[in-house]
């Protein structure tokens, strides 16, 4: 079956794309010494992350306890969660995943490391913490060198968790890959003075994990940095090409889509909406618009309804009829995969198989 024969909408993945961006950054990651963690929100499905595993990444990065969860039950057993997690609740059934499993946490906060050592002292486990910093996002993470020591020198005099190193997440860099170098610059001096703070109390560093998709290929730039997290990159999207840090071709993940209405004039509706691939909007390019048309980059995907996709086709290169099937690149892929229960895979247009979206939901 071909992939314009899938009941639409379809999520679908080309799977000669998706190895080849695993194979290329595992290659840049172990050409410059850096561990490779990748970040599985972006696909939340175990099979894709063993695939990330077999391809040279020591470990993955989860958001949350439920995602952690499914990645463990997958066969996953180096784990980071990346984002702060509190609640009697869901460090419980962390420190209990850690009793068989590496797992490792981000902090920001003692009350937090209090609470994951309590967790982890009644289930009988250990907990390996990095404490976070904040490099400019303004979202999470100590903002000094100073409140950074003093969390590591806490964390380790508290039982059953320890202190692993930092972690960053550069996630305010935007720039084109060849103007990222200032950025980055200013990034490693941040992250230069936290280590010195830390040593000078005696404290070392075993991890410092940062980075994202946008600043993937530019991480040797970053002096210190031993770990990289990326997610996008698996698929890919539209934001990541328009920022140049991937090409047309490396958007392996795209949403086959039907044209359902061509009643008005300068118009064609598609039967995808803010519920097939999500609002998030296109933060790098020219910022328009909700996805990219393959068959013909002159038609602007404009505005969704919650089932519907609004196409601008007045000055689109091509006509357009009801029954037509496109592909569309969407904005932001790690949101528009939460969308979907099942994503379809194919080698050249053909149907091989699909996956689960093990992860979807687990917001706890």
């Amino acid at each position: 079956m071909h992939i314009t024969e899938l009941e639409t909408p379809a999520v679908v993945v080309d799977l000669d794309a998706l190895n080849s961006n695993l194979t290329r950054l595992a290659s840049y990651a172990n050409q410059h010494g850096l561990k490779l963690r990748p970040h599985t929100k972006t696909h939340k499905i175990p099979v894709i992350a063993r695939m990330q595993i077999e391809s040279g990444c020591h470990g993955i990065t989860v958001a949350k306890s439920g995602e952690a969860a499914v990645m463990a039950a997958g066969g996953l057993d180096d784990i980071l969660v990346a984002y702060p997690v509190f609640g009697r609740e869901k460090l419980g059934r962390l420190a209990v995943l850690a009793l068989d499993k590496k797992l490792t946490m981000a902090v920001d906060s003692a009350v937090t490391a209090r609470a994951i050592s309590e967790a982890a002292h009644k289930a009988g486990s250990t907990i390996h913490l990095l404490v976070e910093l904040d490099v400019g996002m303004r979202r999470c993470g100590v903002s000094s060198p100073e409140q950074a020591a003093a969390l590591a020198a806490e964390i380790e005099t508290l039982p059953n968790i320890r202190f692993a190193g930092i972690t960053f997440y550069p996630g305010h860099i935007w720039q084109q890959p060849e103007d990222q170098s200032a950025a980055l610059d200013a990034l490693g001096q941040r992250v230069g003075a936290v280590l010195d703070r830390l040593s000078s109390m005696g404290l070392s560093s075993e991890t410092i994990s940062g980075g994202s998709t946008p600043t993937a290929y530019q991480s040797h730039l970053v002096p210190h940095i031993n770990e990289i997290r990326p997610g996008t990159y698996v698929f890919n999207d539209r934001n990541t090409f328009g920022v140049g840090a991937c090409e047309l071709a490396d958007c392996a993940l795209r949403v086959v889509v039907t044209v359902v209405s061509t009643a008005v004039p300068g118009r064609a509706i598609i039967d995808g909406g803010s519920k097939t691939f999500a609002s998030d909007r296109f933060i790098s390019g020219d910022g328009k618009g909700f996805g990219y048309i393959v068959e013909d980059a002159s038609t602007l995907f404009e505005s969704m309804s919650e089932e519907h996709g609004h196409l601008d086709i007045s000055n689109a290169g091509r006509s357009y009829k009801i029954g037509d099937k496109l592909t569309v690149i969407p904005n932001h892929v790690c949101a528009c995969v939460n969308m979907h229960d099942r994503i379809w895979y194919h080698r050249k247009g053909i149907v091989e198989g699909s996956w689960q979206v093990e992860g979807r939901g687990k917001i706890v």
